[in-house]
């Protein structure tokens, strides 16, 4: 993760796009995780990225997004597959982070409620399209919901955001992405990939934990690493992260990470009292998984099935290259009802 990550210091992500394109880009991610997460449920010991194998997952086309006022949220409206998890984060069996009243969470608080409040709205916005989903992954590995907040921070959900070496929603470094499972190389980035890199940082969350027994101290070695933590605690004799703090053991940086994060929590628990609103509604497109073993360029499988080849990009977002990686198989997700069409055209392609 991005060992500098003060959330407004410098731009992160991609392109501004027409802001229908983006709210149509948008919500087709939103639901072809939301359709993922409730269509199978993953075993722990399976790798990661064995999430999509045999898999009926959607995405989606946007019907409307609604808004009160520029830069407030659209108001989503969970499908019943969905109900347990709210756009808020808010479920009925949920794991919470003990959060102080402290004056350094009071002034990020403050900070996001009207300092640079334009920005967090924004990504805060764009979080809804993922948070359902991130949620439900962090349960299932046993990480407290609330700390998907940590991708606000790191990237404002942006799957492209990049800084320094580190990538992704979560801000992962290249070594660190590879030593959790993920495929970093000159043709796939699964950073980018919103459920691969959500469940790697969900275990490299928990690892920290098991570590320190401390989701403040957790997050500290998030951002500063496990080992720069570890000497902080033998140096200065506690393991308690605020006794630290007050010590100035960890760098300004990590000092102020661990707070805007908790800060980003404590407005999450209750929106509507710090003076944000909820989000909509979406309509569902269902979009199937297909074994690939040649390379092809995404724009030619767009040709063939007649969709948009941005669509295609959005729902393999792994891809840096637009393009299938040579030398292995590979799952390409396609919009369901394309498959015939695919196939005729494929094995045209492979007879070649």
């Amino acid at each position: 993760m991005a060992p500098v990550s003060r959330l407004w210091r410098h731009q992160l992500g991609e392109a501004t796009t027409n802001p229908w394109r983006t709210c149509h880009r948008a919500t087709l991610l939103f639901f072809f995780l939301s359709v993922l997460l409730t269509s199978q449920a993953e075993s722990k010991t399976d790798p990661i990225g064995s999430i999509w194998s045999d898999l009926s997952i959607g995405f989606l086309h946007s019907r409307e997004a609604h808004r009160s006022m520029p830069l407030q949220m659209a108001s989503f409206t969970p499908t019943p597959a969905l109900s347990h998890a709210s756009p808020a984060g808010v479920s009925s069996n949920r794991m919470t982070i003990p959060i102080p009243n402290h004056p350094a969470i009071n002034r990020y608080i403050k900070h996001y409620k009207d300092g640079d409040r334009r920005t967090f709205l924004e990504a805060l916005d764009r979080s809804w399209l993922y948070v359902p989903v991130m949620e439900e992954i962090f349960r299932s590995e046993g990480v407290p919901e609330e700390l998907v907040y940590v991708a606000l921070v790191e990237s404002r959900f942006k799957g492209r955001a990049s800084y320094r070496g580190a990538g992704g929603y979560w801000q992962l470094l290249s070594s660190t992405a590879r030593s959790l499972g993920l495929r970093v190389d000159a043709w796939v980035d699964e950073r980018v990939d919103p459920i691969k890199s959500t469940r790697a940082a969900a275990r490299y969350l928990n690892k920290l934990y098991r570590k320190f027994d401390s989701w403040p101290l957790a997050l500290a070695a998030y951002n500063a690493g496990d080992g720069t933590v570890a000497r902080s605690i033998q140096r200065h004799g506690s393991q308690d992260f605020w006794t630290l703090y007050s010590r100035k053991a960890f760098s300004r940086t990590t000092r102020q990470y661990v707070p805007k994060v908790l800060a980003a929590i404590q407005i999450a628990r209750d929106l509507e009292n710090h003076g944000f609103n909820r989000p909509g509604i979406f309509d569902v497109l269902d979009f199937e998984p297909i074994q690939v073993s040649k390379p092809l360029k995404l724009d030619e499988v767009a040709r063939w099935i007649q969709v948009p080849a941005s669509d295609l990009r959005d729902l393999n977002p792994s891809l840096r290259k637009g393009s299938i990686p040579p030398g292995s198989e590979y799952t390409l997700r396609i919009p369901r009802g394309a498959h015939d069409r695919f196939s005729l055209a494929y094995r045209d392609y492979v007879r070649k």
